[in-house]
């Protein structure tokens, strides 16, 4: 007589392993889609940074310094650009969620603040010297943003869910719930408060305009193409003093009339012009030229042999 054996395990082994790979492959292209999609809410926040390093920061002749407004400008640009996690071009006002195969994400919300990141210390004029407090004014001197992004993970099924009935005994749903994606730190209580930071601008002169030659005056007509050069050096001229009153008082003296001795006269030329500028037969001599520091004559020894073909000391 046969004995029937029992059967099924191949069919039971089957089962278990599909539940377990459906399981692991859901929730690894989830996984994958929650990175993708953290490192465009990082890249939003850095955009928002960098972007601000692009726009005009000061105004030296309305002594505007350290504007806040282009903080707010570059978050305002961050946010209509990720809107929906591209950043290639601008959305409308409002963003649309993001759905992948699994995770759905929520428009990213870039926040920028203008303020000195972390324990950084401003500065201000004073610092160097108490009679240079208020001749600038900072509005700001740096910013700090951060991003974030509410996801969650849909499409994943409540198979084999009957609670304390059913085979997993609890929801494999709940590592799907939303949570909040921060592009620094972490999230506290679905907030980000971690932020990057950058210091913004700075006391000097910088880009094109405000590098431009500076055209010698002749007769009292301004020519100088660098207002705000031009301007600031005429400033310091002024406070200390100007050229004073010898001329006047030895002019004065002697009957003669003289000349207005504190007339400001201002030259840059730069390599582009050979630092020199020429006046024609009116300089010291009937000299054509008037060389600036540092200058270049065909009747000395330049001063750039040691530094030609070089770049930060090292010959080319």
């Amino acid at each position: 007589m046969r004995v029937r054996h029992a059967r099924g395990q191949s069919l039971v082994e089957t089962a278990l392993g599909v539940m377990v790979f459906v399981t692991i492959l859901l929730f690894g292209i989830y996984f994958a889609e929650v990175g993708a999609l953290t490192l465009k809410v990082q890249e939003a926040a850095n955009f928002a940074m960098w972007n601000a390093t692009g726009r005009v920061m000061h105004d030296p002749q309305d002594n505007e310094w350290g504007r806040r407004g282009t903080v707010l400008a570059a978050e305002a640009e961050a946010n209509g650009r990720y809107a929906d996690f591209d950043g290639r071009q601008r959305m409308g006002r409002t963003g649309v969620a993001v759905q992948q195969a699994i995770a759905r994400a929520q428009p990213i919300q870039v926040d920028c603040r203008p303020e000195l990141p972390g324990t950084v210390r401003g500065l201000a004029m004073a610092d160097a010297d108490p009679d240079l407090a208020g001749t600038i004014a900072m509005g700001t001197q740096g910013m700090g943003c951060t991003a974030s992004s509410s996801i969650r993970g849909v499409r994943i099924g409540r198979y084999l869910e009957n609670g304390r009935e059913g085979f997993f005994k609890v929801s494999q749903r709940r590592a799907a719930d939303a949570f909040t994606v921060c592009a620094a730190g972490r999230a506290s209580g679905g907030r980000c408060t971690a932020r990057f930071g950058m210091l913004l601008d700075d006391w000097g002169l910088g880009g094109v305009e405000e590098g431009r030659a500076c055209a010698l005056n002749v007769n009292g007509a301004r020519r100088c193409a660098n207002l705000d050069y031009y301007e600031w050096a005429q400033r310091v001229y002024r406070a200390n003093g100007a050229a004073g009153n010898a001329g006047s008082a030895l002019a004065a003296i002697t009957g003669a009339t003289g000349v207005n001795e504190d007339q400001f006269f201002m030259s840059f030329r730069g390599e582009e012009d050979n630092y020199e500028e020429n006046l024609g037969s009116t300089h010291a001599g009937g000299q054509t030229r008037w060389e600036v520091t540092p200058f270049d004559a065909p009747n000395i020894r330049s001063y750039k042999v040691g530094r030609a073909n070089h770049w930060l000391g090292v010959p080319r």
